[in-house]
């Protein structure tokens, strides 16, 4: 006869695949899709200033977009650029493509003198196709 105590068959009982690893699995895809949500998110948020003619086209993919802050920082797709920089990165973006549209979205509250640096570098480098982002009078989004 055999004798198995309570513990022995307590344990035949739940024995069985192990959970450990897929739990781990789902930790680790639960981090990443966090992470990856917090990265993916739209250009520099800026209040753009309302204008009643204003047009509401989608940038490209291939736009080179520069945004300045309200307090007159310039970034090119997301990535801060010195304003003493500005001209030579547009100029090494028409060298690749002569034809780029570029985007310029200024805050409102940012001071005019870094909009006209802006716009100096741009046309500086070269730069063909020039668009002002702004909203459309009514419109709460950017």
């Amino acid at each position: 006869m055999l004798n198995l105590s309570e513990e022995q068959a307590q344990r035949s009982v739940v024995s069985g695949p192990s959970l450990m690893p897929l739990l781990d699995v789902m930790l680790l895809l639960l981090i990443f899709f966090l992470l990856a949500s917090v990265f993916v998110q739209p250009a520099l948020e800026v209040d753009l200033p309302d204008a009643e003619h204003s047009e509401s086209d989608a940038p490209q993919n291939d736009t080179l977009t520069i945004s300045v802050s309200s307090d007159g920082d310039v970034f090119i797709n997301k990535t801060f650029v010195p304003l003493e920089e500005l001209q030579g990165r547009i100029e090494a973006a028409v060298a690749e493509d002569p034809e780029v549209p570029v985007m310029v979205r200024a805050d409102e509250q940012s001071a005019f003198r870094y909009f006209v640096k802006v716009m100096d570098a741009v046309k500086g480098a070269g730069a063909t196709q020039l668009t002002i982002e702004t909203q459309r009078v009514g419109d709460t989004g950017s």
